[in-house]
């Protein structure tokens, strides 16, 4: 799959983050994200991963450099972009239904137009007939989908995913990457992925942008040649993935030395 000419929506220019104390977490990180692809970021414990994923979304302001969002510079949370946090972050004192719908009620969206919007991300990421359930009521995999679920309702342009899928089993985490792969194709928009497992990396994205350890650059870019014209549990065993992960895990063993 080719997907140099995608136009990006997303573009890093130049970003450096330094903390308090000096410590310096991003040292001049330019990339583009394209259009309705998935692009994740991987590298080793402490590489900045999150920290650049909040600077996209505005929830940290870097250092210096910029993060341009359809041309125009980002400076704080905007609709156009959605994050979907690793510990669920949902409202326990609210129904699912309301849960999803939180943005949408946010932005004024009357309460029947909200509900039917909230409704159908329920459906999409298969909670139909929970949606007058409380959060306590649901599993941590269930918990999840319903904060990608409420990612989807407000129609943001780039959806933020930070680990999202590290908090529930094994066999939990693998129906959700094969739901990611679905959601992918079906809702063209533009996934940016933090992950620190390399075969969920190669499994699920289009395009993945292996960081250096801190001060994090850019180290490499890959796009895994696998075909996902299979059934899911096919592209495990396809000899260009198990490639693609034995190749990230050498370039990222260099990093440990």
């Amino acid at each position: 799959m080719t997907i140099q000419n995608s136009p990006p929506i997303v573009q890093v220019q130049n970003i450096k983050k330094v903390y308090p104390g000096g410590v310096e977490a991003l040292n001049d990180i330019s990339l583009d994200f394209p259009t309705g692809k998935l692009t994740t970021l991987l590298g080793p414990s402490g590489c900045g991963k999150t920290t650049l994923l909040k600077i996209i979304a505005g929830l940290l302001q870097p250092s210096s450099g910029r993060v341009l969002v359809d041309g125009k510079p980002v400076s704080e949370p905007g609709p156009e972009r959605a994050f979907v946090f690793q510990d669920f972050a949902l409202m326990p004192w609210a129904t699912i239904l309301r849960n999803v719908g939180f943005g949408l009620e946010l932005a004024g969206v009357d309460r029947a137009k909200r509900e039917e919007i909230a409704a159908k991300y329920i459906n999409t990421v298969g909670l139909k007939g929970f949606e007058l359930k409380y959060p306590h009521e649901l599993s941590g995999g269930m918990r999840q989908r319903v904060g990608l679920a409420r990612a989807l309702a407000v129609n943001a342009k780039v959806l933020l995913m930070d680990e999202p899928f590290s908090a529930v089993d094994e066999q939990t985490r693998r129906k959700f990457q094969e739901d990611m792969l679905e959601l992918v194709a079906k809702e063209n928009k533009t996934f940016i992925f933090v992950t620190h497992s390399i075969e969920e990396a190669v499994y699920v994205s289009d395009r993945i942008v292996l960081l250096h350890r801190r001060p994090s650059r850019v180290s490499e870019i890959i796009e895994p040649k696998i075909s996902r014209n299979v059934d899911p549990e096919a592209i495990r065993r396809q000899p260009e993935y198990l490639d693609a992960v034995e190749n990230i895990w050498q370039s990222l063993k260099k990093f440990l030395d």
